[in-house]
């Protein structure tokens, strides 16, 4: 009997027992660092003393830190009251909850666009027609829509477009870049040097980046503003550049990953040729992988592959695969902040071998911490967040209007003595999706039309023509 009283009490005092609350807010403000936006909001419904404690302007200002730089927004003066705003942002983006879904149908045409592009919420697109190619650029923000046709002699070619707030690049073929300035509704062409190249645009200043002879990397500038063409320099093992448009610069890095640690050549350029600056210095690489097994870097296993640059704010970002002989994979992640003239690196582990995302053209990095990749066999997303290390997988929901979609993705016999056929799961099937987005919108295009899952709560697309997400189960 006196054991069950003893048993019954202590019962009571784990019932009754306010761990966190008992707690110094210095270590709460330590537990907070690790909590997803969420749990922040619910540990507030919790009782009025975890109100209290996770209401404290320390606990949402040190949340809502983090939050801004896993969205990369440059924010600094947010009030703490419009905090939740973001960190329901953050919490979609993480988990693949958007705050909206909408679904825009394409025009009548007998085949999705061969090209997508997103930036700055602005979407090109490349629908593919007899006796010319119609590109259509939509902006998101106003519902402007611009739509102008391209000739025969390049509609059979990939266009690999780029977008800045003026301008429309895309390879008319091999050798030829085509920019379009849609302020002007006016064309031009240029003739590149090499057949082989990787291309970025920073407001009117296009990079073109040869990488036929690499290790050897010839950069060239195309200035849309004045259509002057000038090769900058030649490189050995760049592995990240940038251009600053307004101070009209090159900065490049390169790389001897078989020293230890890695040395790096970072040189500034005049877009013309010009040499600036150069200094030499060790890059101190941040380990967090799980796999202990890669000692150091090597050149034989770094993969600088054509994908270049992406542009976050003021951060500039390369991601390079690495794999040894012995399938050791992770990623190299490369950061140049360019406010303060500093280069960063880090390794990172992935829950499947991300060494073979980059070569694969269904995948969005939304923001440098988030990247959303469709896999074809199993028709699912996968949702990798750099910052916790951690894979989520989604799988893809149908809009009822998808039925193109629907019929490849759900194939159904048309009797029960018939069998379904293998070759439709095949995972060599021509991709059914293409995606694109940043931290604002995830988009997913299909030959019926796109889903936009909107993430900011504080952005709503002004497309007329777009209708709510109408989910459909899988097995209907």
């Amino acid at each position: 009997m006196g054991g069950s009283e003893s048993a019954l009490g202590t019962d009571s005092f784990r019932a009754t027992y306010d761990i966190v609350g008992s707690l110094p807010l210095e270590l709460v403000l330590v537990i907070a660092k690790d909590l997803d936006p969420v749990d922040i909001v619910r540990g507030q419904r919790v009782s009025k003393r975890w109100r209290s404690i996770f209401s404290s302007d320390k606990i949402i200002m040190s949340v809502l830190r983090q939050t801004l730089v896993f969205l990369d927004v440059e924010i600094t003066d947010i009030p703490g009251a419009e905090a939740m705003t973001y960190f329901r942002w953050r919490h979609g983006l993480q988990r693949a909850r958007p705050v909206k879904k909408i679904f825009l149908q394409w025009p009548e045409t007998p085949k999705m666009p061969t090209e997508i592009a997103y930036c700055g919420r602005r979407l090109c697109y490349r629908m593919p027609k007899w006796g010319g190619d119609v590109v259509g650029l939509l902006d998101l923000e106003s519902g402007e829509k611009l739509t102008w046709t391209e000739d025969e002699a390049v509609r059979y070619q990939l266009w690999n477009f780029l977008l800045s707030d003026r301008y429309v690049i895309y390879h008319a073929n091999d050798r030829d870049l085509v920019a379009w300035d849609t302020h002007k509704s006016q064309r031009y062409a240029r003739k590149l040097p090499s057949s082989v190249h990787f291309t970025t645009i920073a407001k009117d200043k296009v990079a073109i980046v040869d990488f036929e002879s690499k290790p050897l990397f010839t950069v060239y500038i195309w200035d849309l503003g004045s259509n002057l063409f000038a090769k900058v320099n030649s490189f050995t093992d760049l592995c990240l550049w940038h251009v600053d448009a307004d101070e009209s610069i090159l900065v490049a890095f390169e790389i001897d990953w078989d020293a230890c640690p890695p040395e790096v050549r970072q040189t500034k350029w005049t877009l013309t040729g010009g040499l600036l600056e150069e200094k030499h210095f060790r890059l101190l690489l941040s380990d967090r992988r799980a796999d202990r097994r890669v000692l150091m870097p090597s050149k034989s296993c770094v993969e600088l592959q054509y994908e270049g640059n992406r542009t976050y704010g003021h951060k500039t970002v390369r991601s390079l695969p690495y794999s040894e002989p012995r399938d050791a994979f992770c990623i190299i992640r490369l950061v140049y902040d360019h406010s303060i003239s500093n280069l960063s690196a880090e390794w990172l582990d992935y829950a499947t071998p991300v060494h073979d995302f980059p070569s694969t053209p269904v995948t969005a990095v939304l923001t440098p911490q988030s990247l959303y990749a469709w896999e074809n066999g199993p028709r699912i997303f996968e949702i990798y967040n750099a910052d916790s290390r951690i894979m989520y997988r989604r799988r893809y929901q149908l809009d009822a209007r998808e039925v193109g979609v629907r019929k490849k993705l759900i194939p159904r016999p048309s009797s029960q003595s018939e069998e379904t056929s293998d070759d439709e799961f095949d995972d060599d099937d021509p991709l059914l999706l293409a995606v694109f987005g940043d931290r604002e919108l995830f988009g997913v295009a299909s030959e019926d039309g796109i889903q936009f899952w909107i993430f900011n709560p504080n952005f709503t697309p002004n497309l007329p023509d777009a209708v709510p997400f109408l989910p459909m189960q899988e097995s209907g």
